[in-house]
């Protein structure tokens, strides 16, 4: 309760900071870029009293006196009236956003995000213990990890608990807000629900409001929601094929794993539909995108009007983006480089465009390089898995146009009309964005390919929302022509048709796998209760693991999915090899490996059996403290 309690003084500081500072926008802007302020209050602003008192109660309570101190001296200069003012005021309606868009569009959206959700995120299993959907099997419990590994080790920066003797250096901030409910005693399903939905509510308006500030249309921003959010590409002939003769060739979307007109590397259909496989099993990618909208649009508006206000909270907004998602804050920082060029020619006083410039890269430095240098570059530098000649992205088996027209689908087929149709400041921002695709499609930036799409996304959102104006547009143009509405309704469902198979298999995939038994939450609770949270712990290294993702303790080595994926692949082989030895060996052997890595405690339970199928006299110079079900946990002595 107190955790709920925190989040939401944050949001309300939030809301404050953005009356104060947009005054003169509509409520629901507002409310957005308030929304925006009170995660970014708590999830960067802890970084700081943390790293001089720990993740801890103390830490939180500074951060809450210093988020409020320059909220009182706003209040002191525009006077408190103004805030009272600003809560009411209805106020340029700059966001394009009133009830029935919110109740029709937005809400909807939002809704079915956070019901999926909701049912694959530690969802009771009927079986007993937890469960999940089939996008979140894998991520999910990596990002688990990270929240309760944070609030009960209190260690500041955070260990990386899959690996231990690391630090974390994967983006971390929006897990670490997590932590911050859990460390108030919300529950760990409540602490990561509960900022999910906020932040893809703050999404979707973002998008939204974005979309309307690049069209103008209420009707071409609707419709971008619809492409995007429901839609991906043509994959959905490959399960329409065969369909008469067999039935199973369509159904198998809503019954096999991964086996969507989305996602199926087979027929080399890769590009994803955005709610299934980015928002809900992604969290970082989730937060990030949340952050790209408003500075987005304050880059844009800071362009368009020249008023220094934006530059300086786009500074301090893309200066906390780093470890909130690395690919985000790069693809800025890639918009912002090709949008300065694009724009000095024509600006008349360029000494205020420099000046601009130099205060929103100056905020940023200051803000990204501490992160970037600490936690980034650490792990990325002098390792051949990051920053690779990579052509053609995962196009391993079609033409280039084909892969892009049957993935991207109407977004592709009809890129070409709608950047000629945009307007100059629209093109601009093509521009910028082509030139993200372009670094995207030659260099890869992670050891995984694959997820370059984090970069691909970006430009694919603004196309999406060009291609919606121009589709408005062509409506309005072949106004009168008999079969208009019928070319419509072909295009529209040709564009989410795929998308729309993926989620109703996504939701329908919730709480279908269970991921940890009742034995596995009663161990995890004796190990919170009955081990020092340094503690470190041999277990086998399948990725669901509730050593780690449920008591937040340091394991040994975990699983490849993410210790090899994050770029530890040198220590991730020499540690499994070592742990299988380890495993097969005799009790002294075993014991005498545990004392060499300065391992505390063994779990033992069914994955660990299957993994490395050993006996009972390994475990013989070992002291078993703990047994519930089949599981067991042994203490080195």
């Amino acid at each position: 309760m107190f955790g709920i309690l925190l989040y939401i003084l944050f949001l309300l500081l939030g809301y404050a900071y953005s009356s104060c500072l947009f005054g003169d926008k509509d409520i629901y802007f507002r409310a957005w870029m308030g929304g925006i302020f009170g995660n970014v209050l708590l999830m960067a602003g802890i970084v700081i009293p943390a790293f001089l008192f720990g993740f801890t109660i103390i830490s939180h309570c500074l951060l809450i006196v210093l988020a409020i101190l320059p909220l009182a001296y706003l209040l002191k200069v525009k006077g408190t009236g103004y805030l009272k003012i600003s809560m009411t005021a209805s106020g340029d309606n700059i966001s394009g956003m009133d009830m029935k868009i919110l109740g029709y569009v937005i809400f909807p959206v939002v809704l079915l995000t956070s019901l999926m959700i909701t049912n694959h995120v530690l969802a009771p299993f009927p079986g007993g213990g937890f469960s999940s959907g089939q996008s979140t099997f894998g991520d999910l419990h990596m990002h688990l990890g990270f929240v309760t590994s944070i609030a009960e080790q209190k260690i500041f920066p955070p260990n990386y608990a899959f690996l231990d003797g690391y630090i974390l250096n994967y983006p971390f901030f929006v897990n670490m807000l997590s932590s911050s409910l859990y460390l108030f005693g919300t529950s760990l399903r409540v602490a990561v629900l509960i900022p999910s939905y906020v932040i893809v509510t703050l999404l979707v308006m973002g998008f939204y409001i974005l979309a309307f500030r690049l069209t103008k249309k209420k009707s071409a921003s609707i419709l971008a929601v619809v492409l995007f959010f429901f839609g991906s590409g043509f994959g959905f002939p490959y399960f329409l094929n065969g369909t008469k003769e067999n039935t199973k060739v369509f159904t198998s979307i809503f019954t096999d794993y991964y086996h969507t007109p989305t996602n199926l590397p087979d027929y080399n259909l890769r590009w994803v539909n955005p709610i299934c496989d980015m928002i809900i099993p992604q969290r970082t990618t989730m937060a990030g995108w949340c952050m790209f909208f408003p500075t987005a649009w304050l880059l844009l508006e800071g362009l368009s009007t020249g008023n220094r206000k934006n530059f300086v909270i786009l500074g301090v907004l893309a200066g906390c983006m780093p470890m909130i998602h690395t690919h985000t804050f790069l693809a800025l920082g890639m918009l912002s480089a090709v949008l300065f060029f694009a724009y000095l020619g024509k600006e008349k006083d360029k000494k205020s465009y420099l000046i601009h410039w130099l205060i929103y890269g100056g905020i940023v430095l200051i803000l990204a390089a501490p992160q970037l240098f600490y936690w980034t570059f650490r792990q990325s530098m002098n390792n051949d898995a990051f920053l690779r000649f990579g052509f053609n992205w995962v196009n391993h088996k079609d033409s280039y146009f084909w892969f892009y027209l049957k993935n991207w689908g109407i977004i592709a087929l009809f890129a070409v009309p709608a950047v000629m149709h945009a307007n100059k400041d629209t093109k601009k921002l093509l521009l910028a964005c082509g030139f993200i695709f372009l670094i995207a499609e030659l260099i890869l930036f992670q050891p995984n390919e694959y997820d370059n799409n984090k970069l691909f996304f970006i430009p694919y959102m603004i196309l999406v929302m060009a291609v919606s104006d121009w589709l408005v547009a062509l409506w309005h143009r072949l106004n009168g022509i008999k079969g208009r509405t019928y070319l419509a309704v072909i295009v529209l469902v040709a564009g989410i048709f795929s998308g729309t198979l993926t989620i109703i298999r996504e939701y329908k995939s919730g709480a279908d796998y269970q991921t940890f038994s009742d034995a596995d939450l009663s161990m995890a609770e004796f190990i919170k209760e009955n081990t020092p949270s340094d503690a470190v712990f041999l277990t086998g290294s399948y990725h669901i693991n509730p050593v780690v993702t449920l008591a937040g303790r340091n394991i040994y080595v975990g699983s490849s999915l993410y210790v090899y994926f994050h770029g530890l692949d040198d220590p991730y082989f020499k540690r499994s090899e070592a742990m299988k030895k380890a495993y097969a060996g005799t009790g002294q052997e075993m014991r005498d490996f545990c004392k060499a890595n300065n391992i505390d405690y063994v779990y033992v339970g069914e994955n660990e059996r299957n993994e490395f199928s050993p006996s009972d006299a390994t475990f013989s110079m070992l002291q078993k403290i703990c047994t519930v079900g089949t599981e067991t946990l042994y203490k080195v002595n």
